[in-house]
């Protein structure tokens, strides 16, 4: 059964290795996560999927994790920063099957993003409260409606565990906020960032399905795909979703999102 859904940011620099003291500017997101972690752990999880960012990325198909985890954020100059988790098969075959049967493409991949920190992130961050095998999936270049179905697809795979499940979806929001991103400002950046927080509020997909993908591209987010992959998983039940922490110290918009399931 799920019991919880997050929307996490997954900046390095959050990271004491990567941000060398930086990191206190995102206070708040930091205490968001030891919420988030808190909860895994009162609740017992003890399965879990991860919707990736950049694992791989393609136009055409969505991707699934079909191997163990093992990475590090040696491209973000922080080689000793590993993170590892073992494969949950039976959810991973699970997940794949019901994909399938959706006629959505999910393709097994038995390689991976090394540095793929949409996942290292999130698992260095939450730590022993992560189980020890977990589920992952990525996002794709597909229509947004194509993200919905995905997650709708794997609903009930994902509702008929035994076992107390967490769906996480590893995302930063709008990277063009202020002329203090490494991306410059763009004009209509902090209306695309209002819109996903509103709703993420209202656990509506329809708002983010309709934002213009030309102007998704042009703000530069990662946080509406996977956002929309978790919305399709938790398809069914009642969501409670609630914003942590919402803050943009270096002009990038980081979402923190706890979703309580009733």
């Amino acid at each position: 059964m799920i019991v919880l859904g997050a929307v996490l940011p997954h900046p390095p620099v959050l990271l004491a290795e990567i941000g060398q003291g930086r990191e206190r500017q995102a206070q708040a997101t930091l205490d968001a996560y030891a919420t988030v972690a808190s909860r895994l752990r009162q609740l017992g999880v003890t399965r879990l999927l991860i919707i990736s960012t950049h694992g791989i990325v393609t136009l055409n198909r969505f991707h699934i994790l079909n191997r163990p985890l093992r990475g590090n954020l040696a491209r973000f100059d922080a080689p000793e920063v590993q993170f590892q988790r073992e494969l949950d098969a039976p959810l991973t075959e699970a997940l794949f099957e019901s994909a399938q049967s959706a006629d959505v493409p999910l393709a097994r991949a038995n390689g991976w993003e090394e540095s793929d920190h949409s996942l290292g992130v999130p698992l260095t961050l939450l730590a022993d409260a992560v189980p020890e095998r977990i589920a992952v999936v990525s996002m794709s270049f597909r229509p947004p409606e194509d993200h919905l179905r995905f997650g709708r697809a794997m609903a009930g795979a994902l509702a008929a565990i035994d076992e107390p499940t967490a769906v996480i979806a590893s995302g930063d929001a709008v990277h063009t906020l202020s002329d203090a991103s490494a991306y410059g400002q763009h004009p209509r950046a902090a209306e695309v960032q209002q819109q996903v927080e509103s709703a993420l509020l209202a656990w509506d997909p329809e708002p983010l399905c309709e934002i213009d993908e030309h102007l998704r591209r042009q703000v530069d987010e990662s946080i509406i795909s996977p956002t929309l992959i978790l919305m399709g998983a938790l398809h069914g039940q009642e969501a409670i979703p609630h914003i942590l922490a919402s803050e943009h110290p270096w002009g990038v918009g980081y979402v923190t999102s706890l979703i309580e399931l009733s």
